[in-house]
């Protein structure tokens, strides 16, 4: 059972729901004391979703910190006001850049670079989670932040959308590096999927989805002694 085990779990999070439900529904399923996550994913995303339960959350911020890898896709046409697939149209164009825009103005973003982040996210602004005051249209700022992006390459091109692979640290938001790309190469659009394929040494390939989770523990994380551990298929160690 676990129920009573300091465990982080490998979750595959499926799109349309919140990385919040997730904990919810795996708290049910594991009717552990104290479930959290390792970083939030947008509604709309998938992929790694560290879900630690009962003493395994003293070491969240641990695993937050560690860097994280996303695979996403930028739809051309649009600047959507939450920036990502689930937001109202601000702005439209019927401009499309070549992939040689694209692949020319990626090394702009490596290294480490101030971001703002979209005011649909849940930075905090006096105290009040940004998505919050704009899904009531106050009127606030949000002042851009460091963050450090290690890799960013181009995978796929067409003239309707391009597809991306970014590794970068602690705080970066997809959406907008790919908000401020588009601004780069002078087109519009927005984020349509977002795939996270690795936290740390949490990778894709080796998440178990909820349903699997419900019939299974064998894709378990332990804590124990000050060292994570997660068992999927095979051991790793933290």
């Amino acid at each position: 059972m676990l129920q009573d085990q300091n465990l982080w779990l490998n979750v595959n999070k499926p799109a349309g729901i919140s990385s919040a439900q997730v904990v919810t529904i795996v708290k049910k399923i594991t009717k552990a004391k104290k479930v959290g996550h390792g970083g939030t994913l947008d509604p709309f995303a998938c992929g790694v979703l560290p879900i630690a339960l009962n003493k395994a959350t003293k070491t969240s911020g641990k695993l937050m910190a560690m860097r994280k890898k996303y695979s996403f896709r930028i739809t051309f046409g649009e600047f959507r006001d939450t920036d990502d697939i689930k937001g109202k149209c601000v702005e439209s164009s019927v401009a499309r850049p070549k992939a040689e825009q694209i692949i020319s103005a990626l090394p702009l973003f490596i290294g480490k670079i101030l971001q703002s982040p979209s005011r649909f996210s849940a930075v905090k602004v006096n105290g009040k989670r940004a998505y919050k005051l704009a899904r009531r249209e106050i009127s606030f700022e949000i002042l851009p932040r460091e963050v450090e992006i290690f890799s960013l390459k181009l995978i796929t091109a067409n003239q309707n959308y391009v597809e991306l692979e970014m590794e970068c640290g602690k705080g970066t938001y997809v959406r907008s590096l790919a908000r401020d790309l588009c601004r780069r190469v002078g087109v519009c659009g927005y984020v349509s999927e977002l795939t996270r394929l690795r936290v740390g040494d949490f990778c894709y390939e080796k998440t178990i989805s909820l349903d699997a989770l419900k019939s299974t523990t064998s894709y378990a994380a332990r804590f124990s002694d000050g060292s994570l551990q997660f068992l999927a298929g095979m051991s790793l160690v933290i």
